[in-house]
């Protein structure tokens, strides 16, 4: 075999495995996430008991957010994932929230435009209106 065969053979190798981890990631994220089906019950979250409490939603396989709802109103969100760092520039977004009756509406400002979004409380869980549980960490 000569050096030039080998160092081609080298290099495909050491370019699939250095691959590898990224191709597996976006694989990931392009599977649908899990989604159920919301129950019907009473709202038993309100603006007086969420303060304080954190959640996180996995809208992709991978992709994972930490929500800190904090007194006042007030939100923080923190990305887990380096890819959605360096796609958006940032792993924080500051943002409120509000509590009317079963729906929690949470909203932010990125790049200059404004986005809000309406969530379900049903007992004492919450759920992206198509039916994405919103798991409570603390």
């Amino acid at each position: 075999m000569s050096n030039k065969a080998l160092i081609i053979i080298v290099a495909v190798v050491l370019v699939l495995f250095l691959a590898f981890p990224v191709v597996m990631t976006f694989g990931r994220a392009a599977m649908p996430a899990k989604k159920v089906a919301i129950p019907d019950l009473p709202p038993l979250l309100n603006a007086d008991n969420l303060p304080g409490t954190m959640w996180v939603v996995e809208p992709q396989p991978g992709i994972k957010v930490n929500i800190t709802l904090n007194a006042g109103g007030q939100a923080v969100a923190i990305a887990t994932n380096p890819i959605v760092k360096k796609l958006a520039g940032t792993d924080m977004l500051a943002g409120s929230w509000s509590v009317n009756g079963p729906t929690l509406t949470v909203s932010t400002e990125f790049k200059g435009k404004k986005y809000a979004t309406d969530l379900v409380i049903a007992g004492d869980k919450i759920y992206a209106k198509e039916g994405l549980p919103i798991i409570r960490v603390k």
